[in-house]
């Protein structure tokens, strides 16, 4: 009977095991000149914090929703990122559906799928390829004027608050850290 109970355990654990590994980096959401894990975070930050920056620039806009995406999977899942506040998962959670709500994405797609998609999308743009940007968008993942709804990145306040709420974590630690008895 003991040994049932074992294996029970000992599968349970490697369950747990395989749910702790984040994602790796996408190429272009790593660019920058720290850690990409560090670059994705910052980055993304800095594009829902100041959406006028990205008017008229779809590219940077993939690469910001790119960065939105990484981020929610990797900090929900990765448990090294013990820097990151209890509520900052959830919260970049929140922002990937506001996110994803406003530029079209259906909000029960594969986060990869959604990477994949902004990821070559940008690059297309990057390289002046309209057709191909709009190609690697395909619906039902994507609404036909998802790569329109980019160019017009409206102000979404909850990737904002999120994303400035990972910033700050990954700068400085969990704010839950900062109180001292």
């Amino acid at each position: 009977m003991i040994r049932p109970i074992a294996l029970v355990l000992a599968l349970g654990l490697a369950g747990c095991a395989a749910q702790t590994e984040a994602p790796p980096v996408p190429p272009l959401a790593a660019q920058g000149n720290r850690t990409p894990a560090y670059n994705a975070i910052e980055g993304a930050a800095e594009a829902f914090g100041n959406p006028a920056s990205l008017q008229g620039r779809p590219a940077l806009a993939a690469v910001a929703v790119s960065r939105l995406e990484w981020s929610a999977e990797a900090v929900a899942a990765d448990r090294s990122f013990y820097i990151f506040s209890a509520v900052t998962a959830p919260a970049l959670s929140a922002a990937r559906w506001e996110v994803r709500h406003a530029l079209g994405i259906s909000t029960d797609a594969p986060p990869a799928v959604v990477i994949a998609g902004m990821e070559q999308a940008a690059a297309a743009l990057n390289r002046g390829d309209s057709a191909a940007a709009a190609a690697a968008l395909p619906p039902p993942v994507f609404s036909p004027d998802t790569l329109a709804r980019l160019a017009n990145m409206p102000r979404m306040p909850q990737a904002n608050l999120a994303t400035r709420r990972a910033q700050r974590d990954i700068e400085f630690g969990r704010q839950e850290d900062w109180d001292f008895p």
